[in-house]
């Protein structure tokens, strides 16, 4: 029987046939699949008549289809007819395929549409065809008249893309699961289903292969970036033959052509990684393949908007070739933090559509607009987000770390020195936020040098500001100094004040950490002055808070008291580092105000875990115990040993450095918790506080963080600071602001600060109902 190119259809049956032989006999065991196997059984059984298996090249779909058919086939009281459509050329010989793979005493008459459907009307079958991207059109014809006309068919397709029939129940096969080497024990790792796979094909290969502790690393690390698709794992176990495994993982890193085997019985499409993207590639448009090309120079992901911005295409268009390449297997897509689709190619396709990029495209004019595109993306975060916001403006661009550095490293290579040194600024600031302070104070020098001549910008200001935030933050403070003051002449020259006041800021605490409080208190109110000239009140409050931290260390608890007291409704209503709180929450439980102390700082810490691990997060977590500490009760102990063993292993992780004051209070509280808890109750605290992640263990500990509320106040009351309670008592009396700021010894605004801050946060709209409010409970005579 002949095909429309006048062929038999047996003589094109290549190496694809072995596959279906005897309907489903695979070499070797399938591997990480149970739970798809279960699944598509019971979809099978189901209502659905038509399930597409969908992914891309190498994800192991026919695989899984062999596997589920062995599973369901006795189900079917005429079997399970597999048909490989692997190597057909043109849609119209889909139906003579079919007829080849049916009974040989069906195969009498013509393989046409017609008489296919007569030979399965009656029949209780399922039909299997393998592979029907290339002839969709075929497919789709056959299947459209069939699943009408054959009431008890079932059919299980395998595709790289839908087949768009009306009632096709899709069934996406993704990668196997990736190991985390860092946080899994051994056990697990071997236990993950891409580690097994390897194994499995590494000892076939090598057959006193052994997973170790020395080379689980590289294993796990191989398996990532083959991104988890079987057929890239079973390509690169077979290489153990000639690299050990951390020498084969060098060689990945090179790129994706050492992929391949030559086995008589498997496709020439599967016998290389490059073979298997290069059939999905050769199934695209001319516009797919340019927008495919072009999104390999993303790293870590990309919007919507970034690809068509690189890619050069409407909005509308790249809308439309993103759904049809994700329709494909060739893209995937996951929501970014504010729920808006991320898309992200694998790994081994983005390294094809590189080398592709380079035969043909100009690879240089697609990395410019992907730089250009990220510049202007940091340059409008940053006008958006403003003073007092960093958190939010960190948040908001960290998707787009990785295509920050891969635009830097570009811009650098080209010699744009002003446009790579904008960057390095942000980057630095998101390594600073990570703990990466060497990685990025480094990158800051190598730029700094590149823009030596280029010095009266204000990004060189910027940048100089942010080399000394980090070299601070890292314990240099000799460097730190001298690139603050360098930071205060370039603001000052070009007319910046926030910036200046922020460099002096700096300074100021730097002054302080070696003891020249005189120095400390001039650079901070300086600082200050500057700020609120500048109407920035987010950042008046840190100075605030500086300056109350130095009134301390002087003595002088009242000077401290009036700073906080105009700090912290400046915080509550424009934000602050978690380092600023965690510093206001430390006045407040010098000064005795526990409740507020505990409540400043437990806002701090939930920023830390909002923002990840931090270099200022351990001081959050050390202000937290020190205040916790205070209950003196066995859980608050407990908790405070937890938060400061997490404090420090954090610390030792982000490489960032603590001054001497907070450490030897925070040792001489340790040494009080040892002896109130005992040693045994105080080791097994400190490897929780180590062991455990940090949102873990503030879940853990979530009760005891509330502990020194009193169940017996209300909410009202829980809300207002000691000395708002005091305000209200005297509002009650019926003093003026006058006379409150002369009982309490504070200046008159700032008793009008208070009492505006107890009507909004009582919801009260005069001074007659904060005194009702206060005779109803009994505060006030």
């Amino acid at each position: 029987m002949s095909t429309g190119d006048g062929r038999d259809p047996a003589e094109q049956r290549d190496t694809t046939a072995v596959y279906w032989a005897n309907g489903v006999c695979p070499p070797t065991p399938l591997v990480g699949r149970d739970h798809d196997r279960a699944e598509l059984r019971r979809i099978i059984q189901s209502p659905a008549r038509l399930v597409t298996l969908t992914g891309p090249g190498g994800a192991g779909k026919t695989r899984l289809a062999q596997a589920v058919v062995k599973d369901v086939r006795a189900a079917f009281r005429d079997g399970a007819w597999p048909v490989e459509l692997a190597a057909l050329s043109e849609s119209g010989q889909v139906p003579s395929a079919v007829t080849t793979a049916c009974p040989a005493e069906l195969q009498r008459d013509p393989g046409t549409a017609d008489t296919i459907r007569e030979r399965l009307r009656d029949r209780e079958v399922l039909l299997v065809l393998d592979n029907c991207e290339h002839v969709a059109t075929g497919v789709t014809d056959l299947l459209a008249g069939l699943l009408s006309y054959c009431p008890s068919l079932r059919v299980l397709t395998t595709s790289r893309q839908p087949l768009q029939i009306y009632g096709e129940r899709l069934y996406p096969v993704r990668p196997l699961p990736l190991p985390d080497s860092r946080r899994m024990p051994f056990a697990k790792l071997a236990d993950t289903p891409s580690i097994a796979l390897f194994v499995q094909r590494a000892r076939a290969v090598t057959p006193d292969f052994k997973l170790t502790d020395d080379n689980v690393g590289d294993v796990a690390e191989i398996c990532r970036l083959v991104d988890g698709l079987p057929l890239a794992i079973e390509l690169a176990a077979t290489k153990l033959r000639l690299f050990a495994p951390a020498a084969l993982l060098t060689r990945l890193r090179d790129g994706i052509d050492i992929l391949r085997f030559d086995l008589a019985n498997v496709p020439p499409r599967q016998q290389s990684m490059r073979a298997a993207i290069h059939w999905s590639y050769q199934l695209l448009s001319p516009r797919e393949r340019h927008l495919l090309t072009s999104l390999g120079v993303f790293a870590d992901g990309f919007s919507l908007a970034a690809a068509a911005a690189v890619a050069q295409v409407t909005r509308n268009l790249g809308e439309e070739l993103l759904e049809s390449l994700l329709d494909k297997g060739l893209l995937s897509v996951s929501p970014d933090p504010d729920g808006e689709p991320r898309f992200h190619q694998l790994g081994t396709i983005q390294a094809f559509c590189i080398e592709q990029l380079q035969d043909t495209i100009d690879e240089h004019e697609v990395r410019d607009r992907h730089a250009v595109y990220f510049l202007q993306l940091v340059a409008d975060a940053e006008q958006e987000l403003g003073d007092g916001r960093h958190a939010a403006y960190l948040r908001r661009l960290m998707p787009e770390q990785a295509n920050v550095l891969a635009a830097y490293r570009h811009l650098r290579f080209r010699g744009d020195a002003d446009s790579a040194l904008a960057l390095a600024t942000w980057l630095s600031r998101f390594m600073f936020s990570q703990g990466e302070l060497g990685a990025g104070l480094q990158m800051l020098k190598e730029t700094l040098a590149d823009h030596s001549t280029r010095t009266g910008h204000r990004r060189h200001a910027d940048a100089l500001h942010s080399a000394g935030a980090l070299a601070m933050a890292a314990g240099e403070y000799a460097l730190a100094e001298d690139y603050q003051r360098a930071a205060v002449a370039a603001y000052h020259k070009l007319g910046l004040a926030f910036g200046e006041a922020a460099a002096l800021n700096h300074l100021g605490n730097i002054a302080r950490i070696r003891g020249d409080l005189r120095a400390a208190r001039t650079l901070c109110e300086q600082s200050l002055s500057m700020w609120r000239a500048a109407e920035a009140p987010g950042a008046a409050a840190r100075a605030l808070i500086d300056l109350a931290v130095i009134s301390l260390s002087h003595g002088d608890v009242p000077a401290a008291d009036e700073a906080v007291d105009f700090a912290l409704p400046l915080l509550e209503a424009h934000g602050a580092d978690q380092n600023v709180r965690a510093l206001a929450g430390l006045i407040a439980f010098r000064r005795g105000d526990h409740r507020e102390a505990e409540r400043i700082c437990r806002s701090a810490v939930a920023a830390s875990v909002e923002q990840g691990t931090h270099p200022e997060t351990p001081f959050a977590l050390e202000a937290l115990a020190l205040v916790l500490s205070g209950h003196r009760r066995p859980a608050s102990d407990l908790t405070a040993v937890r938060l400061i063993a997490a404090a420090n292993s954090i610390r030792a992780g982000t490489q960032s450095y603590a001054c001497a004051q907070v450490l030897s209070y925070v040792d001489r509280t340790l040494q009080h918790l040892r002896q109130r808890l005992g040693q045994v109750a105080f080791d097994n605290a400190c490897i929780a506080g180590r062991s455990l992640p940090l949102p873990t263990l503030l879940d853990k500990d979530a009760g005891l963080l509330n502990s020194y509320v009193d169940p017996a106040d209300s909410f009202e009351d829980t809300i207002l600071t000691a000395r708002e309670r005091e305000v209200v008592v005297l509002v009650a009396e019926g003093l003026t602001n006058r006379q409150i700021a002369n009982r309490l010894r504070i200046a008159e605004w700032t008793a009008i600060n208070h009492v505006r801050n107890v009507m909004r946060k009582l919801g009260l709209p005069s001074r007659v109902h904060v005194a009702q409010w206060a005779t109803q409970r009994h505060l006030a005579p």
